[in-house]
């Protein structure tokens, strides 16, 4: 993990810099992602639906995405098309421009033909309630957890975890990596895990404190006069007795009111995370006589009733304690506030009782846990020694989403809640429909707070879908190196105009994100650089064309989804951009084409000289000359541009190159050209290749993908992919 220079001014870079050493480390912080390694056709097809999922078009543009189950005697309906649906935004019927079905049971193993939308996924925050919860029950607690985590949840879930001691703290940030949860949930009571291990974009937060919480206020009935000393003994013994009840409750009610305060900043913090949610709240619970009163479980409780109710008859009104028999009326307000909160964040509490008792006790606390669950939509599980079959029924029911989309018009940005509703066509008696409730309106980026733009930023990485108002490319390379990992250099481009639009200033602050996540989802290498662009000395030459950055990862052989978010942290105004990254290991590989740039084209900026490698040679030659590589080249049709190709172990003897281009579609070009190779074989473990790419005619404006298949003396094939660009 490398973390970038803080914000500075920054100069233009020297293309060519030496590579001194540097301290890397490797990241043990897993995002998540479906990794996808396709053909070039299969590739260019996602792009076209990544950008037909973009939740943002532009900024003037909001796309609202509601997932819907649909469950009939407890299985959901599979294969309802979009025109089985109808979605009504408040009073008004809303046409459903967007339209996806995602069905679990159909999904299997680590990775699937197409990224699971973000909105579709499941998310579970194991939450671990530390105030009411004893040490054993806690052990019991991260037993049931794990065993979820392990075997209860989809590989495409994503799990995170929190405990709660009078306030929500969080460990683990939402990942799909197993092993980082069940590190997590083992560390609980240990180390502070928030403090170990930290995700750049805030995945891993310390704290979410809430406001202060007032002490309880009590009232003791003063002793009325005409009273003889018996009377008032008795009297006194059960206005002391009150007194001390009034007390024991008036603490549970602050418990209670911490509770509800902490879960209700929680539940607003869901409520900014897309997708399913789903807290899972472990707990022994608490007395839940603080909520709904005295309710005679016991035959002491019952006499107690019994002797409000003949005091009330005589009159004796002063005896009765109304909290004691009806519950304290200000918990109730916080649970119902709190728990509306929940419902309007589109999150159930799935509450699990951990106690390991049989006790009246016990028993009066699993009430408060139900009721927190079905007052949510959730449910309540008892059987903590078999978590994950408890809840298998809930997992099936949300197995099957459907994904509908609209675009609201006349939004105002009043911060009120818009409520949603959705209807089956012609749905068989007894069908549930379940629904995200409603929305609230996008906030301006200068009015969002740090935590809310690092929990979007965490959340577009976590979904892999390329979306942003500003035109970016990447591009990235493995090379093996001759010690420790391989050399995974990565260039992102970032057109000029769109960075700039809206931004008035001397430094524009810029930020840069790049992950490499391996087919498990599991982050493997990162890298971070907040920077100040001068704008005196360099903002004409970046209005003119853009700026390019130039990083690299430390990675193993293998196969990778790169994710880049760039952003302008003054305007908002961002790109999330990927790539796949194929590093050789002792197989044979082809690295995407490489096109030489002309110098001087971009604002060039480097890593750090601390983060470079010294064991690494420049790793772009062409004829034994160096030059930086385009990320997204720009061709023009009927002229020939140079190419550079590396190929790893591709054995001896003469290799032929095929060419594919597609459009976005996936439809191939005809016509759309031809790369040609100088002559000359492959020689040792790497072999580089020097030649053209004739543009074909019929290439006309807009990007493309194109392909090169290189097959070996073995007659062995090899596929890699490079985007490209005709101007219009």
């Amino acid at each position: 993990m490398r973390y970038g220079r803080p914000v500075g001014r920054l100069c233009p870079a020297n293309p060519y810099p030496t590579h001194p050493s540097r301290n890397a480390r490797l990241a043990g912080v897993a995002l998540v992602a479906g990794v996808l390694f396709l053909s070039a056709a299969v590739d260019a097809q996602r792009s076209r639906r990544q950008r037909q999922a973009s939740f943002e078009d532009s900024a003037t543009v909001t796309v609202v995405e509601v997932p819907v189950q649909v469950i009939r005697s407890g299985e959901p309906l599979k294969n309802l098309t979009r025109e089985d649906f109808e979605l009504f935004d408040g009073r008004r019927r809303v046409d459903i421009t967007g339209f996806d079905l995602v069905d679990l049971s159909v999904i299997e193993g680590r990775a699937t033909d197409e990224p699971v939308p973000i909105a579709a996924r499941r998310h579970f925050l194991l939450l671990f309630d530390r105030f009411f919860t004893g040490p054993n029950s806690v052990q019991r607690a991260k037993t049931a957890a794990a065993e979820l985590v392990m075997q209860g949840l989809h590989p495409t879930d994503l799990a995170a975890v929190a405990t709660f001691d009078t306030r929500p703290r969080l460990v683990l940030g939402f990942t799909s990596d197993r092993g980082q949860i069940r590190q997590a949930i083992r560390s609980l009571g240990g180390i502070e895990t928030a403090n170990a291990v930290r995700d750049p974009l805030g995945l891993v937060v310390a704290d979410m404190e809430p406001p202060p919480i007032g002490e309880a206020e009590t009232e003791a009935v003063g002793a009325g006069d005409g009273l003889d000393r018996n009377e008032l003994l008795s009297r006194t013994a059960r206005e002391t007795a009150q007194i001390e009840a009034a007390g024991r409750r008036g603490a549970a009610a602050s418990e209670v009111a911490a509770l509800t305060q902490g879960m209700g900043q929680l539940a607003a913090w869901m409520g900014n995370i897309e997708g399913h949610k789903h807290v899972v709240f472990l707990s022994e619970g608490f007395d839940s006589s603080v909520l709904v009163g005295n309710r005679g479980m016991t035959q002491e409780e019952q006499d107690r009733l019994h002797e409000q109710a003949l005091a009330v008859q005589d009159g004796r009104t002063w005896e009765v304690d109304l909290e004691e028999t009806f519950g304290s009326s200000s918990a109730q307000s916080e649970m119902a506030r709190m728990l509306k909160t929940f419902r309007e964040a589109n999150c159930t509490i799935q509450t699990v009782d951990v106690s390991g008792q049989i006790q009246t006790q016990a028993e009066s606390n699993r009430d408060s846990l139900i009721m927190m669950a079905s007052d949510s939509g959730g449910g309540m599980f008892a059987n903590f020694t078999n978590l994950g079959a408890a809840m298998s029924e809930m997992l099936e029911r949300n197995s099957v989403t459907y994904l509908l989309a609209f675009q609201p018009t006349n939004l105002k940005q009043d911060g009120k809640f818009r409520r949603l509703r959705v209807e089956v066509k012609g749905a068989p008696r007894g069908t549930r429909v379940l629904h995200r409730p409603g929305y609230f309106p996008p906030k301006p980026y200068a009015q969002t707070s740090g935590f809310e733009r690092v929990l979007g930023s965490a959340q577009e990485v976590m979904g892999g879908v390329q979306s942003g108002q500003v035109d970016a490319s990447v591009l990235t390379a493995g090379f093996p190196a001759p010690s420790g990992k391989a050399y995974a250099p990565v260039l992102v481009e970032v057109g000029g105009g769109d960075l700039l639009e809206g931004f008035a200033g001397d430094v524009l602050p810029l930020e840069l994100y790049a992950y490499a996540l391996d087919e498990h989802g599991n982050v493997r290498d990162f890298f971070v650089s907040r920077m100040g662009l001068d704008m005196v000395g360099t903002g004409g030459a970046l209005r003119q064309s853009g700026f390019k950055y130039w990083g690299h990862f430390d990675l193993d052989p293998g196969a990778y989804s790169v994710r880049v978010l760039v952003r302008n942290d003054a305007t908002g105004r961002r790109a999330l951009v990927t790539s796949l990254l194929e590093v050789p290991g002792e197989e044979p590989a082809v690295q995407p084409l490489l096109f030489p740039e002309a110098p001087g084209k971009w604002v060039l900026a480097r890593e750090d000289a601390s983060e470079q490698r010294a064991d690494v040679a420049y790793p772009f030659l062409r004829d034994g000359q160096p030059f930086i590589p385009a990320a997204r080249p720009e061709v023009t049709p009927g002229a020939e541009a140079p190419i550079s190709l590396v190929a790893s172990n591709l054995g001896a003897g003469s290799v032929s190159v095929r060419t594919q281009i597609f459009r976005p579609d996936g439809s191939e070009v005809t016509d759309g050209g031809e790369v040609f190779l100088d002559s000359g074989s492959p020689s040792g473990a790497r072999s580089q290749f020097s030649g053209t790419f004739a543009a074909g005619r019929g290439l006309e404006a807009g990007d493309y993908t194109l392909s090169v298949t290189v097959t070996d003396q073995g007659n062995r094939q090899h596929t890699s992919s490079t985007p490209i660009r005709v101007p219009g």
